[in-house]
């Protein structure tokens, strides 16, 4: 029996056409032929002209904003039949909230990078866009509770965005030169396993075929992504688990949860980044 991964990005992907391809494309490389990958977006206008995700979403207002979109999109998802929701984004927006919407698994980014990453390495090193994600990232490895295993979070220099990037995702541009000096350093400083720890930087460092950098192997955080939400789709059919309702998770009946979602839908009308 196949199964429906509903994907979502925090990018608004009518503004980059080639990464909305390349991420189709890369489901359905790493996935099993009879699971479908829908990839979804934020809402067009999401973001102001001049402000890209990945600096829109260190401002802690925008922040849950966007965490507003995931979780509608996870009880979207469920209510369209998928079967698990993958969210593509390193800062793991909404996805504590969005697990306590639905019952259908839901994997972020950063969280699966570290659970994967933890049976193939013992010290990570990871590569971010600018400085402020790179402290963003650190604050996630305590969260998650592996600082013991990061080697150290370089990011790129110059900084770049996601807009940098798209045009690697269509066959252009030198990033494999431009993340070398980084992962040279991240290995320097003990890193036996790279992450390129951005959803947009990985799929373009796959996108041009880099297994490796430095010596080490680098994690496909994209495709670890989806491949670990199959993976909890199964269980879930063959042993019946499911998400945890004590504690973090704790689900609201149908009735609360709906009206929640209605008043997160009028404040979004309302306001934006």
């Amino acid at each position: 029996m196949g199964l429906r991964i509903w994907q979502q990005s925090i990018t608004d992907l009518e503004q980059l056409p080639q990464y909305r391809s390349t991420l189709a494309a890369h489901g359905r490389t790493v996935c099993a032929p009879d699971t479908e990958v829908e990839v979804h977006g934020v809402r067009p206008g999401t973001y102001p002209d001049g402000l890209t995700p990945i600096e829109a979403i260190a401002y802690p207002w925008c922040h849950t904003l966007l965490s507003l979109q995931i979780v509608q999109g996870a009880i979207e998802a469920e209510r369209q039949g998928f079967d698990a929701v993958a969210v593509s984004c390193f800062f793991d927006p909404g996805l504590v909230e969005a697990r306590s919407a639905v019952d259908i698994p839901v994997v972020s980014m950063c969280e699966t990078a570290f659970l994967v990453a933890s049976s193939v390495g013992r010290r990570y090193g990871l590569i971010g866009l600018d400085d402020a994600h790179a402290r963003y990232l650190h604050g996630l490895a305590r969260e998650y509770g592996v600082s013991d295993r990061i080697a150290a979070i370089v990011p790129l220099h110059p900084a770049v965005t996601e807009a940098d990037l798209d045009p690697v995702h269509g066959g252009g541009g030198d990033l494999a030169r431009r993340v070398a000096g980084a992962a040279e350093a991240l290995v320097a400083r003990g890193a036996d396993l790279i992450i390129p720890a951005e959803g947009v930087l990985n799929t373009a460092l796959m996108r041009q075929g880099l297994r490796e950098l430095g010596g080490v192997p680098v994690l496909d955080a994209y495709g670890a992504l989806l491949a670990y939400a199959e993976t909890l789709v199964r269980l879930r059919r063959t042993t019946g688990l499911a998400t945890s309702r004590v504690g973090a998770y704790a689900k609201p009946d149908t009735a609360v949860r709906d009206h929640i979602a209605g008043m997160s839908t009028v404040e979004l009308r309302r306001v934006a980044c």
